[in-house]
């Protein structure tokens, strides 16, 4: 039993441990042969929930999933299940107890993920439901145009007309199932991790975005201090391009409009001086399909929602700050973990 994952544990009825296996060991380095289990615990007695008190009043096994906390401020929770089943003579009579407890934490945040991704695909397929049916019904119009023209008076214009419409709402279904296949990649797919110099590749995203800027008579800024940063370079390219590519889009009247990308080192900003945002759009502004206006046909409002499921990606936060005529500021942090 000493090369088994599980701990194991032999303990008899005055709760003395008998013997316990190399894991049990390593879990627990206070706990050892000869003293009461609960003694490690610093209590004077029996624990109120032990399982072994439990299975004496039954004389019977009982297993138990349990989210133990382990009193420690820095370290997370165990997620373990407790067997402990009497160990009975010939006479039937209970000399003991065997406790195995086995780390499920693999599985219980497999179906904390499962659960995410359910979630997940129910947003997506209510778009498709939702979204790709206001192209289809338009499609059909226009169909429905074109044969009653073929019946009538064959006018060109007409025709012209209908296939330039049916095109377009075409264009737009294929971006929308785009748009949703590349939040899927995001939420299953695996980080590309590099380290990157935050500040170089600032630069290069500003100099990209130069001639937009200039069109939109904004001034694109860089202030605080950028280091280096393990993260997937093409999704936090994303990130940023969105973030600005938003200030660009909905501060366009702003006079001497400006977007500041900024950083402490540790938390990074996109900053304008815009008409920031009401109440209400904050609340859901990183929901799918939430979008500040209504004057953009090309739009599904799902840009920032891909930004949030990035940040998300990499176990970093997301947050904003905005206030109405004085613009907004999105913040968050990055914090990707090398094994995802």
């Amino acid at each position: 039993m000493d090369i088994l994952p599980q701990e194991v544990v032999f303990i008899d009825n005055e709760f003395t441990i008998l013997w316990m296996n190399k894991s049990k060991k390593k879990q627990h380095s206070k706990l050892r042969v000869g003293m009461k289990c609960f003694e490690a615990f610093n209590f004077t007695q029996q624990c109120d929930f032990c399982l072994a008190s439990q299975a004496r009043k039954i004389d019977s096994c009982i297993k138990n999933p349990v989210c133990l906390m382990t009193g420690r401020k820095k370290t997370k929770p165990r997620h373990i299940n407790i067997m402990i089943a009497p160990l009975k003579l010939i006479n039937t009579e209970v000399d003991g107890y065997i406790e195995v407890v086995d780390n499920v934490e693999a599985l219980y945040q497999s179906h904390l993920q499962l659960e995410y991704l359910n979630r997940e695909y129910e947003s997506v397929i209510y778009a498709l439901s939702h979204d790709l049916r206001s192209p289809l019904i338009s499609i059909e119009g226009f169909l429905r145009k074109l044969q009653k023209n073929d019946q009538d008076a064959k006018d060109p214009a007409v025709f012209e007309h209908c296939v330039t419409r049916i095109h377009a709402n075409v264009e737009s279904m294929n971006n929308l199932v785009n748009m949703l296949l590349d939040t899927s990649r995001i939420i299953t797919g695996k980080l590309d991790l590099q380290e990157v110099d935050m500040e170089e590749f600032i630069k290069h995203i500003i100099e990209d975005l130069h001639i937009r800027a200039g069109e939109n008579n904004a001034l694109i800024t860089m202030q605080g201090k950028f280091g280096i940063e393990n993260c997937d370079k093409i999704r936090i390219q994303q990130v940023f391009l969105n973030l600005i590519s938003n200030a660009l889009k909905h501060c366009s009247d702003t006079e001497n409009l400006t977007i500041e990308i900024g950083s402490d080192g540790v938390m990074y900003w996109v900053k304008d001086n815009g008409p920031g945002m009401a109440p209400e759009i904050q609340e859901k502004l990183f929901e799918p399909f939430t979008q500040t206006t209504k004057t953009d046909p090309n739009s599904f409002g799902m840009g920032m929602n891909i930004v949030y499921k990035i940040i998300q990606k990499h176990e970093g936060d997301i947050w904003l700050e905005s206030q109405e005529g004085k613009g907004t500021t999105v913040f968050f942090t990055l914090k990707a973990d090398t094994e995802d």
